[in-house]
């Protein structure tokens, strides 16, 4: 047993040791973010913006690839949406950086991007927390929702710096204002004593959460390198270094420490497809995107592409007995072959009395089928056939105003405006009729959408426009359309010399009611308006004008319901 754990350990320790390309990549690029942040003082001012973008670009860049990483390793989808959420926190961070000292000169502006900072900083370290509650737990176990409570002081605590303006518990700022001279209030001190009592807690779990036993034997790496990040953040905050601030360094310490976990086996990821498929019996490959085979089991027989490419889209065919599977892995694909000898016995036997079935069953599907086609058509025509009437005339104004618009044109804008109000009705007065067809009545909030849109586009015409609704009622679909139109009709009257439009729609006792205040009207509805309409729907309209402005009033009862 011993000798069993020295070989787990000298496997482990190669593991640690063992560092991918993507790894220097990231390195390099690290560095090569500070280097340019260290020169960007000696350069000119003009090279200022350009060194400061390129810098925040690589450090998102950097998050990003992260984060596809643990998408590909990390196995646990808990612990996988967790890690992914926390890395990018620490995105969010850096991007919020950039939006402080490059768009924004505001002091209030950047006072408040200094305090979103703390969004990432407090959820970051809890979100790791939880995804290390998460290791040793089966898919089908999820955690404790009393552990999620974790993210309510996480949450207060971002409220109480959020909030720091009214009480300056978290930074105590001077009678000069300035962003830069200020002291530390408790707050602060308890945000900074959450995020650091988070990440001990992590490594605690993880360390005796890991099902690899040997790598508690490097639980001193994960540690070592969190305190070195920490010390660095303390230079930065000190000036002691300047290629680095604190939002990279902090971010680099997350993520380097997580990383050296997963590499030591703390955090179960799917790094070792060369031994699963050295002991497994199944005959499988693991191909890429190219079909290009990458590992083969021994039982596995080799295959041409053309053969892997068939089971792309399903199961195909090596022979009749030896079918080949395949199921898309990230980056690649995984194929297996089972057989089905037995099961093509079987088959051969149901086949000629499936295939009658199958004629009568195939006659019976599409003579369904075209009943059911031939039934929309005839419903699609019906609605069409009932909707054109009634926008009919809208639709001939919006022709014949586009006909004689030209961009050149002085009146082009109000014209184009014009359209847009014909064509708001038109778009609502459809909605409506399907509405008509589907339910048996309707809110007068589905109105007030129709009248506010409509309104909208006024406002773009150079009309005024007010809207006010009080209380609510359950209208039939019917009598909705009847004050709609009321209101359309009205407002097509009055223009093009309407200047401001009042709308007051309120629903009181037994009665809606739809009033319109307007200024300049052209004119007042045609006698006899819709008589026949407003009777179905015990509706009456009334007009009056005083001092120069046009009231029109549709009151409608509540029960009014078209037979």
């Amino acid at each position: 047993m011993k000798e069993n754990a020295d070989r787990q350990g000298d496997a482990m320790q190669k593991t640690v040791c063992r560092m991918p390309g993507g790894m220097y990549l990231a390195g390099g690029l690290f560095l090569l973010a500070g280097l340019l942040h260290e020169t960007d003082a000696v350069l000119p001012e003009k090279w200022h913006a350009l060194t400061f973008l390129f810098t925040s670009v690589i450090y998102l860049a950097l998050a990003m690839g992260y984060a596809v990483s643990i998408q590909q390793r990390i196995m646990q989808t808990a612990v996988r949406r967790l890690m992914m959420t926390a890395v990018g926190m620490a995105a969010l961070w850096i991007f919020l950086r950039t939006c402080k000292y490059r768009f924004f000169d505001s002091q209030s502006i950047q006072r408040l991007l200094w305090y979103l900072y703390y969004l990432p900083q407090l959820l970051s370290p809890t979100l790791a927390f939880l995804a290390a509650l998460y290791l040793g737990r089966r898919e089908d176990q999820p955690l404790s929702r009393a552990w999620y409570l974790l993210l309510i002081p996480a949450a207060l605590l971002f409220l109480g710096v959020m909030t720091n303006d009214l009480h300056q518990q978290a930074f105590r700022f001077t009678l000069t204002g300035s962003n830069d001279d200020y002291t530390h209030g408790p707050v602060y001190y308890l945000s900074v004593g959450w995020m650091l009592a988070m990440m001990a807690l992590s490594t605690l779990v993880l360390f005796r959460r890991s099902r690899v036993r040997s790598g508690r034997r490097f639980i001193w790496l994960p540690g070592t390198l969190f305190a070195a990040g920490f010390a660095l953040s303390l230079m930065s905050f000190t000036n002691i270094i300047t290629a680095y601030k604190i939002p990279e360094l902090f971010c680099a310490t997350f993520v380097i420490t997580w990383e050296c976990c997963i590499r030591i086996g703390l955090v179960p990821s799917n790094t070792n497809y060369s031994g699963i498929f050295t002991a497994s019996t199944i005959s499988a490959q693991i191909a890429d995107q190219e079909d290009d085979v990458v590992i083969r089991s021994t039982g596995a027989q080799p295959l041409t592409k053309e053969q892997l490419y068939s089971a792309h889209e399903g199961v195909a065919a090596l022979d009749p007995d030896t079918r080949l599977h395949s199921h898309v892995l990230h980056g690649g694909r995984i194929y297996w072959t089972d057989s089905v000898a037995e099961l093509n016995r079987i088959r051969r036997q149901l086949e000629e009395a499936a295939a009658t079935l199958a004629r009568d069953n195939e006659l019976v599907r599409t003579e369904n089928e075209l009943r059911q086609q031939q039934a929309r058509l005839e419903e699609q025509n019906r609605l069409y056939d009932s909707m054109l009437p009634a926008v009919r005339p809208q639709l001939n104004t919006v022709s014949r105003l586009l006909d004689d618009a030209t961009p050149d044109a002085p009146d082009f804008d109000r014209r184009m405006a014009l359209v847009c109000v014909y064509g708001a009705y038109v778009k609502r007065r459809c909605n409506l009729t399907l509405i008509q067809q589907s339910e048996s009545h309707t809110g007068l909030q589905e109105l007030a959408l129709c009248i506010r849109e409509s309104l909208g586009y006024l406002s773009a015409y150079g009309v005024s426009e007010a809207f006010r609704q009080q209380g609510d009622a359950q209208l039939p679909p019917s009598g909705v359309i009847l004050v709609y139109d009321f209101f359309e009709a009205a407002v097509e009257a009055s223009l093009p010399e309407l200047s401001a439009l009042m709308v007051n729609l309120r629903a009181d006792g037994q009665e809606v009611t739809l009033r319109l205040a307007m200024e300049d009207a052209r004119d007042t509805l045609p006698a006899g308006w819709e008589e026949n309409r407003l009777r179905e729907h015990r509706a009456r309209v009334a007009q009056e004008t005083q001092d120069g402005t046009l009231f029109l009033t549709l009151r409608m009862a509540k029960a009014g319901d078209a037979p």
